[in-house]
């Protein structure tokens, strides 16, 4: 299994890279999409949805509603991000939406009879879950195209490092250190020792971009938004686990070889994506 994952990873990694910085955004909105409806598909076994016509179908449903949105939405972030009513509005319910399942996660198994029983209440979830993301993850590589290519890319790429640097150090220190259960009704495995390494070794990483990078804004915002994005990406963990025990599933998927799902990849980047593009926005300047 351990083989497995190193592997897989070995393989993805660089081709993740590559799409991020190197497609066109065309390209990238392709590929990402496509990453996305996988994820669709592993999403329509939490809600019940047993036979492949049912999951097509919801999968079907998220490209739709996927397209609709690409075609009606600009990405150029020339203009401000406030006029644009469709990108703000879908950021802004992604930030909402992990707002509430922050409370469903703290609440559990209790806050499960409010959407556990019904199929569709579970599958709007997902959408509520994937889009926003996605949508997120659009607007971000094209932040600063037009100067430069790649500038877009390196802040999805600084993403990906607060994610992976929050994993790793949670890992490192949670493994040999961690005693105390964050949410053992969610996660068994997650501890708060486990969660405050994720936390330093963000913070570490962080002080080593301040310290040769350029970004916008005053550096301690950054710090308060590292800890916000932080926290939030062990909540899309915690969020997925939750759906998964309610569903009765170890993994998302396996798309993955060692790995699982789409989903046990991404949770923790649908739930920073959202809140991440508008940090950047009003940092940046390009929200008012």
């Amino acid at each position: 299994m351990f083989k497995q994952r190193v592997i897989t990873a070995l393989i993805l990694a660089p081709l993740a890279l590559a799409a991020v910085f190197y497609l066109p955004l065309s390209g990238f909105a392709a590929v990402l999409s496509a990453a996305f409806l996988l994820g669709s598909w592993e999403w329509s076994g939490f809600c019940g949805l047993a036979n492949r016509r049912s999951r097509a179908s919801y999968v079907a449903l998220t490209a739709i509603l996927m397209a609709l949105f690409y075609a009606l939405t600009t990405f150029d972030t020339a203009g401000a991000l406030l006029n644009n009513t469709p990108l703000l509005s879908i950021l802004l319910l992604g930030a909402a939406w992990w707002l509430l399942a922050i409370v469903l996660v703290l609440s559990f198994p209790a806050s499960q009879h409010l959407w556990a029983t019904s199929d569709w209440r579970r599958a709007l979830m997902g959408w509520c879950t994937l889009l926003p993301a996605w949508a997120a993850l659009i607007f971000i590589r094209n932040i600063g195209y037009e100067q430069s290519s790649f500038y877009g890319g390196w802040l999805i790429f600084a993403l990906l490092g607060l994610v992976w640097a929050a994993d790793i150090g949670g890992y490192l220190v949670g493994k040999p250190f961690g005693k105390t259960k964050l949410l053992p009704k969610v996660s068994p495995g997650k501890t708060l020792e486990g969660l405050l390494g994720g936390l330093g070794l963000v913070l570490l990483v962080l002080t080593a971009l301040l310290s040769w990078q350029s970004w916008p804004g005053v550096s301690w915002h950054w710090y308060l938004a590292a800890i916000a994005l932080t926290l939030l990406s062990v909540f899309g963990d915690l969020s997925e686990s939750m759906f998964k025990r309610v569903a009765g599933k170890k993994d998302s998927g396996a798309f993955l070889p060692g790995h699982g799902g789409i989903l046990d990849r991404i949770d923790s980047l649908t739930a920073t994506a959202p809140l991440y593009a508008l940090l950047l926005a009003f940092l940046g300047k390009q929200f008012l």
